[in-house]
Parts: structure tokens; sequence; C-alpha cells
């Protein structure tokens, strides 16, 4: 056990091995805060409602340990699959330039924090409708971050016989 535990915290050292760790938080964590966020919001409960903005505000800046993750794992990256140079390089690059939807995601959680009247309304509707077009946008960039590095997952539609 003590070996396994070993094993596990060299790992979590490599960036490869870190941003993947990090990088369900963009989708998962943003889910589960936004749905939490809703019952907080149906229920009127404003711990629940505070909870979760916490969660979706910090779930979204995690957007920034895992860019810099990536982009120190992406030379051992190239090293073992230079057939998939090009793709890993265009989906950094549309990491790095869709950005700024979970910095917006994260203001509109302070925001809604920190506000009161008819700005908590406004912010109110931009986390749960900016929350669940950020669900849709990071499960898009799952699947394409899927289709890279897993190479079984078919990217084109199967013909039905």
């Amino acid at each position: 056990m003590l070996s396994n535990l070993e094993i596990f915290f060299s790992r979590l050292r490599d960036s490869g091995y870190a941003y993947l760790l990090l990088e369900p938080l963009l989708l998962y964590g943003i889910f589960f805060g936004v749905t939490f966020y809703c019952i907080g919001q149906y229920m009127s409960q404003p711990k629940c409602r505070t909870a979760a903005l916490i969660v979706i505000g910090l779930c979204s800046l995690s957007i920034v340990p895992c860019l810099s993750l990536r982009h120190r794992a992406q030379a051992r990256e190239f090293e073992k699959r230079p057939a998939d140079k090009l793709q890993i390089n265009e989906q950094y690059k549309r990491r790095v330039d869709t950005k700024w939807i979970y910095y917006a995601l994260a203001i509109a959680a302070g925001l809604a924090l920190i506000s009161g009247g008819k700005l908590a309304s406004f912010s109110n509707i931009a986390i749960i409708a900016g929350g669940v077009l950020v669900i849709f946008f990071s499960a898009w960039m799952h699947m394409k971050e899927a289709e890279i590095y897993h190479p079984n997952i078919i990217q084109r539609a199967v013909p039905v016989k």
C-alpha cells in the first residue's frame, strides 16, 4: 500500500497526469456547481447557492493550471506521438483561444457572490444560462480531447447495416 502511495505522489508531480486530474473539473465540477446552484435557487437556500458559486468559480479558474500543465506535458507527448502533433497543437490552441469562456463564468460567479438587487437577478440568469452553455462547451472540448487521446473513439458516424 505504501509503495502505491509513493507511486501516486510521484505521478502527481508529472504535468501530464496532473492535467488529466484537473481537466474534468471544467466539465463535471461546473456541472455539479450549476446543478446545486439551481437547486439552491429553487429552494431559496442561500448557503447552497453560495457553496455552488464557490465551486463554479474555482472550477472555472482551474483552466489556468490546466493550460499550464498541458503546455509543460506537450514536449513528451510530441515525442511519444509524433503523428498526432498537429492535432495536439490545434487542440491546445483551441483551449487557449477559448479560455475567456471560463473566465467569464468565474467573473459571473464572483459578481453573484457579492451582488444584490437588480444585479443579483441578472447574475442569477448569467450563472444558470451561462453555466449551461459552458457545460455544453466543456463537453464538446472533452469530446475533442477524447478524439485525440483515445483513438478507439470513433470520430465519424458509423454506417448502420
